[in-house]
């Protein structure tokens, strides 16, 4: 079933070209690996101080609530250059950064690079969409309760890692039945709950194993420092606090990033172009719910290898030089507010029309299953 575009954008469509476009960037595609090294240490440093800050500024003082915010903001773009990582993850240049940002933020928040291979099927031109894309939920075509549900699921959020590197995991090296279901349902970083993962391949099976041994060596050695009492209580209640804060941001930012009124079935670059929602107003702003270039997402699904820190001179480029009424210009977005009323009002207008996607039908032949 194709996507029943507006007139408008069905037009744009057909004459925008991704080879022009392409070309007006080019000189952009090369990663600054001390750029990302640069922002990803201030950040961590920030977060760290921020963090360690709010307990003698006092939590629930004008200060205290500051620091806290900070360390939250400081923690989530740390936590966005994992997207960075998963694009440029065959780079040499990028190896040393990808296993500092691994060390330094990935094993102690527990969610190490390898719960994010399953990236490359988001851009995939034959997955993205479907029911093999662990981030897209057709949700303008789901029931509002969906929306809902992925705003409250960050309460529960700080408890998954816990449970499955300090208990799932080591269980699993006794129960080959339990190793095999923690790779298919418990190591991806997703939004569809019924998006199954892959097993590792031989190359990948003992480096994702070390990442899970430092995982359950974190949290073995924070159960120890909070028993002992050397470690207060209140700083776990104040990571959970963070945790939850920095996974309600992320939700609000992935319900805002795409306009998710796909049908489960293939889309084209430029129908995943249009799918997707860029918001280069407010920038200051934006660059708080949406660090890292994850503010223009649309220009992230056109150029993929695009590196973050080329994205405003990118997206500049594209306005300036593609026609006035091409369709990325479509793509651009008043703010947050009116991307997250948009969703609403689509999932809203379905559901009055009685035509809300049912997820439950059998899966067609040429979508299969994930692996």
């Amino acid at each position: 079933m194709a996507i029943p575009w507006e007139p408008e954008l069905e037009h744009a469509m057909r004459r925008f070209s991704v080879k022009e476009a392409h070309d007006l960037l080019a000189g952009l595609f090369r990663p600054r690996v001390a750029v990302y090294w640069t922002d990803f240490l201030v950040s961590a440093a920030v977060a760290g101080v921020a963090f360690w800050a709010v307990e003698p500024l006092g939590g629930l003082t004008v200060l205290g609530v500051l620091a806290f915010l900070i360390s939250v903001f400081a923690a989530f773009r740390c936590f966005a250059f994992i997207h960075e990582i998963a694009h440029f993850r065959g780079k040499q240049a990028f190896g040393p950064f990808r296993k500092g940002w691994n060390a330094l933020f990935g094993i102690p928040m527990m969610v190490p690079i390898f719960m994010y291979e399953c990236h490359g099927e988001h851009h995939n031109r034959k997955l993205y969409g479907t029911r093999q894309d662990a981030e897209y939920l057709p949700l303008a075509r789901m029931a509002p309760a969906n929306i809902v549900g992925l705003l409250i699921t960050p309460l529960v959020v700080p408890f998954f890692g816990p449970y499955r590197f300090g208990i799932v995991t080591p269980l699993s090296w006794f129960i080959p039945k339990l190793r095999v279901y923690l790779y298919r349902n418990l190591s991806a970083l997703k939004i569809d709950i019924d998006y199954r993962g892959r097993q590792p391949t031989a190359d990948e099976k003992w480096n994702w194993r070390f990442q899970e041994v430092a995982c359950l060596a974190w949290v073995a050695a924070v159960t120890t420092l909070l028993a002992t009492g050397t470690v207060p209580l209140s700083r776990l209640v104040q990571w959970y606090a963070l945790f939850v804060t920095v996974a309600f941001i992320n939700s609000v930012r992935l319900l805002a990033a795409h306009r998710y009124i796909g049908d489960e079935e293939e889309m084209s670059i430029v129908e995943q172009m249009m799918d997707t929602v860029n918001h280069p107003r407010h920038r200051i702003l934006s660059e708080l719910w949406a660090p890292v270039g994850l503010r223009l997402h649309a220009l992230h699904h056109l150029m993929p290898g695009l590196p973050y820190h080329n994205y405003a001179t990118a997206h500049a480029r594209l306005v300036a030089g593609l026609p006035q009424d091409c369709a990325y210009r479509l793509t651009e977005s008043r703010g947050l507010t009116a991307s997250l009323r948009r969703l609403w009002t689509e999932c809203r207008a379905h559901q009055k029309a009685g035509t809300l996607l049912d997820r439950h039908r059998p899966i067609a032949p040429a979508e299969g299953t994930a692996a």
